[in-house]
């Protein structure tokens, strides 16, 4: 069985330390993406992170910098932008792009806007992303959704990813969700 046949790419955007007293889902985020990266190692889907002007904003938390393979500094706010993404192997002909990240309402919103520009399939999922301000990240959901990416929760992804309970690592992910 392939283990991932719909060919998904993993794009944490920003999530660094110095917004945690800022972003009142930041924990949160935090452990949602955890698990989704978890689950990801377990499943083979390769995960690129970025990181928002880490000079002035810190690094990705250290929570889930052990699961980098892939980081990249930016300093534009669409992850898409960023000059080394063109070295990333395949990542063009990854058909389906999931975000996870902050804030929702700029470095997330371009990032999935250029993407699905790109004609990927975008899934945002909603309990991974967050803002300062709830209204701001709820906002993004809605025009995002509107713009043709999927909104959907990490529980959705993981059991599309493993998509029948006879996968070999079924067992593995599903407690992940418990």
């Amino acid at each position: 069985m392939d283990e991932h046949p719909l060919n998904y790419q993993i794009l944490v955007v920003d999530i660094q330390q110095n917004f945690q007293p800022h972003i009142e889902e930041y924990e949160s985020v935090i452990k949602t993406t955890h698990k989704l990266l978890t689950a990801a190692h377990i499943l083979n889907i390769p995960t690129i992170m970025f990181e928002q002007y880490p000079k002035g904003l810190g690094h990705t938390d250290e929570r889930l910098s052990s699961f980098a393979s892939k980081v990249i500094e930016k300093t534009t706010f669409s992850a898409c932008k960023a000059n080394e993404l063109n070295e990333v192997e395949n990542f063009s002909n990854t058909s389906i792009k999931v975000i996870v990240g902050l804030e929702t309402h700029i470095c997330v919103y371009q990032t999935a806007q250029d993407l699905l520009k790109q004609g990927n399939t975008v899934y945002i999922l909603a309990d991974g992303v967050c803002s300062r301000k709830l209204q701001h990240k709820n906002w993004a959901l809605d025009q995002l959704r509107s713009d043709g990416a999927k909104v959907i929760c990490l529980e959705t992804f993981l059991f599309e990813a493993l998509r029948d309970a006879k996968h070999p690592q079924f067992k593995q992910v599903s407690k992940l969700i418990q």
